[in-house]
């Protein structure tokens, strides 16, 4: 999906410029491991265990700013009684940064000495452990709340270097940014009232009761797909479709991230990798036109099936060409894609004509989102339905919106 931004901002609770990055990093993978999926699915129970503690948890920005960049710079040898006296401002700065350092580090291992239901996610509570034992390892609890003499600075500020020499502070801050972007997803799941999937090895592809994020008081569906790896979604403009297939994505995409769905009930097959194009656009850089970037777009997912199983899906796919030649290739790509079993394709499309070169295929299952017209008029209940709907109603909206008679006017000049 082009703009992933528009879903991670549902999850984005982060507290830092940087833990923003990475939760954007962490949204954006295209390739995915089951064992990483679960393993983050533990990790996000473990930090929704812990509500209580992370809910009000609040990172002062600035301050952690400040810390590292004394830590990037500060040089203990510059730290002495003539420094004291010759250049007493840098002297006073450095005594700051020290109280900075030692309030932050305090706090941050009281707030994972808190954290609890160990059993949840055994693995990463040993990363918590570890952390805790290096910010012991730094003597802060010591030193909290003191008032420190020179000798004392002297020793803590050794300590200090000899950590940064042995880069266990790169692994502390890559600790601590992925806790806050924890954190915020688990806020995110929280809010939204989300439900983890499961996931089977059978192909069988069960959601129930989903719906878009986006939506308030959204119509629910549910999807069961059984022995079929193909999805041909067909209706009118409106009705819902490609809000439909967007919902199937999402599910897809957060499930396989390791995050909880919406959806009362999701069981699904896991994808190594995930494609969804929802808007293909011409592509200046490479030269490619609208429609040469579709065929780009149809042989990176065929280069990708040699090796791996895949979610893909494909909104109004060859609609930068001719009616004429869409139809056959269209027709070509849907058979041609659902050879793949282990896969799932899910393709939207308004051209009708391709509906009996589909139908004899039992991989593919067609569906619509129901509408109705009655005396010109449309009404639509966006609930899920099987078979090939031809409502057609481009001529429909062309006269309703005025557009016959603005073309008829007669013009005087």
């Amino acid at each position: 999906m082009e703009n992933v931004s528009e879903i991670a901002a549902h999850f984005d609770f982060t507290q830092t410029r940087k833990s923003k990055r990475y939760l954007n990093s962490f949204f954006n993978q295209k390739s995915f491991n089951k064992n990483q999926t679960l393993y983050v699915q533990q990790k996000l129970k473990l930090f929704l265990a812990n509500f209580e503690i992370i809910e009000y948890y609040r990172i002062n920005e600035s301050k952690v700013n400040g810390i590292q960049k004394f830590l990037d710079e500060f040089n203990i040898n510059q730290y002495n009684l003539i420094s004291s006296l010759k250049y007493r401002e840098y002297f006073r700065e450095i005594n700051t940064n020290i109280s900075l350092l030692i309030d932050f580090f305090y706090h941050f291992e009281l707030l994972l000495r808190n954290f609890k239901m160990k059993e949840v996610c055994p693995k990463f509570f040993i990363e918590i452990e570890e952390q805790i034992l290096f910010i012991n390892s730094l003597s802060v609890y010591e030193q909290y709340n003191k008032d420190l003499d020179f000798k004392e600075k002297k020793n803590f500020l050794k300590i200090i270097t000899h950590e940064n020499k042995k880069k266990n502070f790169e692994s502390f801050w890559s600790f601590f940014y992925l806790f806050d972007v924890y954190s915020s997803i688990a806020k995110g799941i929280k809010i939204n009232n989300l439900v983890f999937p499961k996931f089977n090895s059978e192909n069988a592809f069960n959601i129930e009761n989903f719906y878009h994020l986006d939506l308030k008081n959204a119509v629910k569906n549910t999807l069961q797909v059984d022995h079929k790896n193909t999805l041909v979604f067909t209706g009118a403009n409106m009705s819902g479709k490609s809000t439909a297939m967007k919902s199937i994505s999402i599910i897809i995409l957060l499930a396989h991230l390791g995050i909880a769905v919406p959806a009362d009930y999701s069981d699904i097959p896991f994808y190594d990798s995930i494609f969804m194009y929802f808007s293909v656009n011409d592509n200046l850089k490479e030269g490619y036109s609208h429609f040469a970037q579709e065929i780009m777009n149809v042989k990176n997912v065929l280069l990708e099936l040699k090796s791996k199983n895949c979610f893909v899906v494909f909104d109004e796919i060859f609609s930068g060409t001719n009616i004429n030649d869409a139809t056959q290739i269209t027709v070509k790509t849907v058979n041609g894609f659902s050879k793949f079993k282990n896969s799932m394709f899910i393709f939207s499309t308004h051209l009708n004509l391709i509906e009996n070169h589909l139908i004899t295929n039992r991989n593919i299952l067609m569906l619509h989102l129901e509408s109705f017209l009655e005396n010109n008029k449309l009404s639509f209940t966006y609930q899920l339905k099987e078979g090939w709907s031809k409502l057609e109603i481009g001529k429909i909206l062309f006269d309703e919106y005025g557009l016959n008679k603005l073309l008829d006017m007669e013009v005087d000049y």
